[in-house]
């Protein structure tokens, strides 16, 4: 008697479905010990951020750190590889258990009705085309490529160990090169925690080095690093990459600014338009009309804001540089920031410049609201200034 190919011995299993099993027994395992692996780097967080004197948090606890986040990442690379090979063997199982298509009925042959048999062969025959393409099909699908293996994370230690020996050594512009290196290729939480190692076992110096470096980097990047450095409770290290930021370029500002937003720091976005408004005033300027391009006119109402205390020169030169219509929102915001003495005099600044155009600007925001800045009016009236546009004043006289 034969077999049908398909048939196991007794209490045995296909190969396919005991493989199936083990797979599917060794993702379980890798996802309790992913589990674990969060958990510790989770509870490590905290012990880091509890820690007394947070200035340099215990070097054991960063490398520990370290170590449970290489664990993490590589267990959760190799579950998804375990799990894009589960699903290919299910798919595989699930076609080879598929019953065979039933075969066609036989019909004795009858010479004298040819037609249904060959109405029965045109049938059998497109049964056959409609199957094999299936089945070509599925042995025609080029094989699913192996999942990227994951790339070796970074030696911290080895790395810290490098830079105190170079810079021991007196070899400072290699250790700054192997800084700036690993400033540009590491990710945000291993710079971070590459900033910890420095500052407790590195040169001196070594970790604020490596901050300023981690600021010149993208925005995205260098705002992420400031976070974890922050979580991490290396204050110094962070207040020197938030320091960094005040020296970028009035045209990466902007960029700057989304990215502090994204990351939930808008108090950091209001601390950096503060220190923008004493700025030399070429670059006050540049960044109001940056900021302007970009759509960011919050932004640009904040800076002027900050701007609005300089002294009445630098107001007057300021409003002077700024495109017309922030020289007026410019000027909007000083009627009602400023004392009515302080207006006054910048108002005389203007006029003895000979900026009659800034000058209408100002009296128009006076002159909006004239019960509320009568006394600022009054001051313009004892300097001898105009307190009404030229256009009216003509037509006064000229009633006369």
């Amino acid at each position: 008697m034969r077999m049908r190919p398909t048939a196991q011995s007794a209490g045995q299993q296909p190969e396919g479905v005991r493989q199936a099993e083990e797979l599917r027994a060794e993702l379980d395992e890798l996802l309790r010990a992913s589990r674990y692996a969060s958990q510790r780097e989770r509870r490590l967080n905290e012990a880091i951020r509890a820690t007394p004197g947070r200035q340099q948090p215990d070097g054991e606890l960063l490398r520990q750190l370290a170590q449970a986040r290489t664990l993490r990442e590589g267990l959760g690379a190799r579950c998804l590889q375990l799990s894009d090979q589960l699903e290919e063997l299910e798919s595989l199982i699930r076609h080879r258990q598929q019953p065979p298509p039933p075969p066609a009925q036989q019909h004795p042959q009858h010479p004298q009705h040819p037609e249904p048999q060959q109405q029965q062969q045109q049938q059998q025959q497109q049964q056959h085309g409609q199957q094999a393409p299936r089945h070509r099909l599925h042995h025609q699908q080029p094989p699913r490529q192996p999942a990227p293996p994951t790339p070796a994370r970074p030696d911290l230690g080895a790395l810290t160990e490098r830079i105190t020996t170079l810079h021991r050594a007196g070899s400072l512009s290699e250790a700054t090169e192997v800084i700036d290196a690993a400033a540009a290729r590491l990710t945000p939480a291993d710079a971070a925690l590459l900033v910890g190692m420095l500052a407790r076992y590195g040169p001196a110096g070594g970790s604020l080095l490596l901050a300023r470096s981690i600021a010149r980097s993208a925005p995205d990047h260098s705002v992420t690093v400031l976070a974890e450095l922050r979580e991490l409770g290396l204050a110094e290290e962070a207040a020197e990459v938030f320091h960094a930021f005040w020296s970028y370029p009035a045209a990466s500002v902007p960029g700057l600014l989304s990215a502090l937003d994204r990351a939930g720091l808008a108090a950091d976005s209001a601390t950096l338009l503060w220190e923008w408004g004493s700025a030399p005033m070429p670059e006050l300027t540049s960044l109001a009309a940056c900021l302007q391009q970009h759509g960011r006119s919050t932004d640009v109402r904040t800076l002027l804001r900050q701007a609005a205390g300089r002294s009445t020169a630098d107001l007057a030169d300021l409003a002077a540089g700024l495109p017309p219509a922030l020289a007026t929102l410019l000027l909007n915001e000083l009627a009602v920031l400023r004392p009515p003495v302080e207006v006054a005099r910048l108002a005389a600044a203007l006029d003895g410049a000979g900026r009659s155009e800034l000058y209408a600007q100002l009296l128009a925001a006076l002159l909006a609201d004239e019960a509320r800045h009568r006394t600022t009016l009054a001051a313009l009236r004892t300097a001898g200034l105009p307190t009404r546009p030229p256009a009216a004043q003509r037509s006064r006289w000229g009633w006369r």
